[in-house]
C-alpha cells in the first residue's frame, strides 16, 4: 500500500511539473490561430533569465563570503501570531490597492453585476424591479425575466457585499477575506506539514502580488477561496478531526459552492483524497452534506425567486446549455475544441508564472522543479498535488479564458501553490544545510537567494504592476455621484453617452434577446445592419423568441462576418465588405466621434427602484424623452467628454430643459 501511494504521488507530481514547466512552453494559440494568445512570453523569458542570473550570483556570493562564519542556528520565527500579523498586513495592502489603484470602483463587468445584485439584496429584495425603459439601464451579465431584473451569479459574494453596503463598507469585504485567508492557509498547511511549512506558506500567500491585488477588488474568487480554505482548515488543522469539524467543513464548502460552483468541486477533491486514506473517517463524510443543506436550500430559494426554478443556475438561465463544460460551440458562437482548451491552459499557466508572486524569476519555477523530485510518499503530498492539478483539469473543459488581473479562474489553486512552493523552498534549504560548506555555505546561499527574490519582487516588480493598474482605465476611477453631492445635488437623472455598439447591444437586451445571441450577432453583422434591425418599430410587437428567430435569420443572410474598420472611435464596430452606412447610421457613427464613455461602472450606484437620488442612465439621444417623462421636474445632467475634447475624461454638465433629446 505504501509503495502504491508513493507511485501515485510521483505520477501526480510529475503531472504537476509538466503542467508548470512544459505546457507554457508551447504557444498553442499561435499555432492554431484560436484561444487566448496571452502575454508576450519571449519578453518575460528574457527578463527572467536576467533575474535568475542575478539571484544565483547574489546567493553564491553570499554563501562564499560567509564560509568563515560559524554555522548559525537558523531559528526562524514561526507560529500563528506571525500568520495573524501577515494577514493584517495583507488586508492593509489590499485596502491601499482598493483605494489608491481602483478608487473603490469596480474594474470588471463581473464586479459591476455582483455589486448590482448586492445593492438589490441590501434593499431587502432578491430581484430588482424591471427597469423601464430597459435599454437605458441594463448592463452586462444582468437580464430581465418573469421574476424581475437579475444577474446570473450565485448569491454568496453578492450577499457578503450586501452586508458591506448595510455597513457602508462594501469596499472592505474582499480585503478582510484576503487577510483572514492568510490564517486559514497557515492552519491548512500546519495540519498537513507542521508549523514551519505553515508559516512560510502564510508568508508566501500574504506577499503574493496577485493575492494582494485580487483582494483589493469585488470579485467572487476571493470569497470562494476563503470558504474553500475554511473547509480545508476545519479538517486538516485538528490532530483528530471530530464530527464538528466535518460539519464546519461541509458548511464552508457549501458557501464556496454558492459563490463559485466549479471552484467548490475543485475544493472537494483534496478533502476526498485526504479522507480516502483514513477509513475510520469515512462514516463522517455524509455529515458534510447535511451541514451544507441550509446553504443549498437557501441557494435554491434564491434561484426560485430569481430564475423561476430551484435548481437552474443563472449561467444556464442566461446562456442556455452552451455555457456547460465540454467541447462544442461556445455561447459566442466560437468553436471550443480540445486544442483551444490547451491554448487557454498554456496561457493561464504562463500568466501564473507572471502574476502570482511578481518575482524576478518565474513564480512557479521552484515548485515545478521540486515537483520532478521522486521522493513524495505521504498523504499530505497527494493532497497538495491533487489540489494543484484539479483546477486546471476542470477549467480545461470551460470555454472562457477568464483573464482579469491574472488568470482569475486559477485563483482557486493559489493556496495549494503557495503551500507547494513553501515545501520546495524548505526542501532546498534542508539539502543546502546538509551539503558541504568548504567552498560555499549553501544554507546561507539558499536563504540569500530566497530573500533576494522576495525583496526584489516587493520593491521593484510589484510597484510596476501596481502603477499599471493605478494608471489604467482612468474613467473607471472617477466618482461623478460624489461630485454631484458636493454640488448639493441630491436628485437628478444623469445621461451617460456610450458607444454606438453599446447602445445597440443594450437595445437588443431590452427587447429580451439573450446576451449570447446578441454577442454572436454583434461579432457577425455590421454595425448599421444590427442597428437598423434593433431600431425597427416592428420589434416592439414581437416576442423575444420571434426577435431572436429573425436575428438568427438575418445573420444567415451573410456568408462571412463583417470586419473591423481602422479609425473608428469604437474598434469593435464592423462593416461588411462593399457595404456603406445609411444616413441614419452615419448620425450614430458621428456621435461616437463626438465622444463617449462607459456606463456599467455607474449603473450599480442607482437606487434599486430607479426612483430616488441620482439615477444614471444611458444617453439614447432622440429616445431620451421616453425616459425623462418618468422623471418630471428632475434636474438633467450629462456625463460625457467635453465637446471640444472627445477623447478626454467625462465631465458633468447641467442640461437645459428640452435639450436632453438632441
Amino acid at each position: 500500500m505504501r509503495q502504491l501511494l508513493k507511485t501515485i504521488n510521483n505520477w501526480v507530481w510529475y503531472a504537476v511539473g509538466a503542467v508548470i514547466l512544459a505546457v507554457p512552453a508551447f504557444p498553442v494559440a499561435a499555432w492554431i490561430g484560436a484561444g487566448d494568445p496571452g502575454p508576450d512570453w519571449a519578453g518575460y523569458l528574457s527578463g527572467w533569465a536576467l533575474g535568475i542570473t542575478v539571484v544565483i550570483t547574489i546567493a553564491v556570493l553570499a554563501g562564499r563570503v560567509s564560509t568563515p562564519l560559524k554555522a548559525p542556528a537558523w531559528r526562524g520565527v514561526y507560529g500563528w501570531k506571525v500568520a495573524v500579523a501577515l494577514g493584517i498586513g495583507l488586508t492593509l495592502a489590499s485596502v491601499f490597492v482598493m483605494n489608491e489603484a481602483f478608487a473603490r470602483n469596480p474594474q470588471l463587468v463581473d464586479e459591476m453585476a455582483l455589486l448590482f445584485t448586492a445593492k438589490t439584496f441590501s434593499s431587502g429584495r432578491v430581484v430588482a424591479p424591471p427597469p423601464d425603459p430597459a435599454g437605458f439601464f441594463l448592463i452586462t451579465w444582468t437580464f430581465v425575466n418573469e421574476q424581475g431584473w437579475v444577474s446570473h451569479y450565485p448569491p454568496v459574494q453578492s450577499a457578503l457585499l450586501a452586508v458591506g453596503f448595510l455597513l457602508r463598507s462594501e469596499w472592505l469585504v474582499n480585503p478582510v477575506l484576503g487577510g483572514l485567508s492568510t490564517v486559514l492557509v497557515y492552519l491548512t498547511a500546519r495540519g498537513l506539514y507542521g508549523v514551519r511549512t505553515a508559516t512560510v506558506s502564510a508568508l508566501l500567500w500574504a506577499t503574493a502580488g496577485w493575492v494582494v491585488i485580487m483582494s483589493g477588488t469585488y470579485v467572487s474568487h476571493v470569497s470562494s477561496a476563503f470558504f474553500s480554505l475554511g473547509a480545508w482548515a476545519a479538517l486538516f488543522a485538528p490532530q483528530t478531526p471530530r464530527l464538528r469539524h466535518f460539519i464546519l467543513a461541509g458548511f464552508a464548502l457549501s458557501l464556496a459552492a454558492a459563490s463559485r460552483p466549479l471552484d467548490a468541486v475543485a475544493a472537494a477533491v483534496p478533502i476526498l483524497v485526504w479522507v480516502a486514506a483514513r477509513p475510520q473517517l469515512w462514516k463522517k463524510l455524509p455529515w458534510m452534506a447535511v451541514a451544507g443543506m441550509p446553504v443549498m436550500l437557501a441557494w435554491a430559494a434564491v434561484n426560485q425567486a430569481a430564475y423561476g426554478t430551484l435548481f437552474t443556475l443563472g449561467y444556464t438561465r442566461l446562456f442556455g446549455a452552451s455555457h456547460a463544460l465540454g467541447f462544442y460551440t461556445d455561447p459566442y458562437g466560437e468553436p471550443f475544441t480540445p486544442l483551444v482548451a490547451l491554448a487557454n491552459l498554456s496561457t493561464a499557466v504562463r500568466r501564473l508564472h507572471i502574476y502570482l508572486f511578481e518575482w524576478p524569476i518565474p513564480a512557479l519555477l521552484p515548485l515545478g522543479l521540486w515537483a520532478l523530485v521522486p521522493r513524495r510518499k505521504s498523504v499530505s503530498d497527494l493532497v497538495v498535488g491533487s489540489g494543484i492539478l484539479i483546477t486546471p483539469f476542470l477549467y480545461f473543459f470551460y470555454w472562457h479564458s477568464g483573464f482579469f488581473l491574472g488568470p482569475r479562474f486559477y485563483y482557486a489553486l493559489v493556496p495549494w501553490v503557495v503551500i507547494g512552493t513553501a515545501l520546495a523552498w524548505l526542501w532546498l534549504w534542508e539539502r543546502a544545510r546538509a551539503a558541504s560548506h568548504r567552498l560555499v555555505r549553501w544554507d546561507v546561499a539558499s536563504a540569500a537567494g530566497a530573500i533576494t527574490v522576495l525583496i526584489w519582487g516587493a520593491v521593484v516588480v510589484f510597484p510596476i504592476r501596481y502603477a499599471i493598474y493605478r494608471d489604467a482605465l482612468p474613467s473607471l476611477k472617477l466618482h461623478p455621484e460624489q461630485e454631484l453631492r458636493g454640488l448639493g445635488v441630491t436628485q437628478a437623472v444623469v445621461l451617460v453617452p456610450v458607444s454606438w455598439g453599446s447602445r445597440t447591444i443594450a437595445k437588443l437586451w431590452g427587447l429580451g434577446v439573450i446576451p449570447g445571441l446578441v454577442e454572436r450577432a454583434y461579432r457577425w453583422l455590421d454595425a448599421c445592419t444590427l442597428h437598423e434591425f434593433a431600431e425597427d418599430d416592428a420589434r416592439l410587437l414581437q416576442s423575444p423568441t420571434e426577435i431572436s428567430r429573425d436575428l438568427e435569420a438575418l445573420m444567415g443572410e451573410y456568408p462571412v462576418a463583417a470586419v473591423a474598420v481602422p479609425g473608428f472611435p469604437d474598434p469593435t464596430l464592423k462593416i461588411h465588405e462593399g457595404q456603406f452606412f445609411s444616413p441614419s447610421c452615419e448620425v450614430q457613427l458621428q456621435r461616437d466621434f463626438e465622444g463617449f464613455t462607459l456606463y456599467p461602472n455607474l449603473a450599480w450606484r442607482n437606487d434599486v427602484e430607479l426612483n430616488d437620488g441620482i439615477v444614471f442612465a444611458r444617453d439614447r439621444f432622440e429616445e431620451n424623452d421616453e425616459l425623462l417623462q418618468k422623471y418630471p421636474g428632475w434636474a438633467i445632467w450629462r456625463y460625457a467628454p467635453p465637446t471640444d475634447a472627445p477623447n478626454a475624461l467625462p465631465v458633468l454638465q447641467l442640461m437645459e430643459a428640452g435639450s436632453a433629446g438632441g
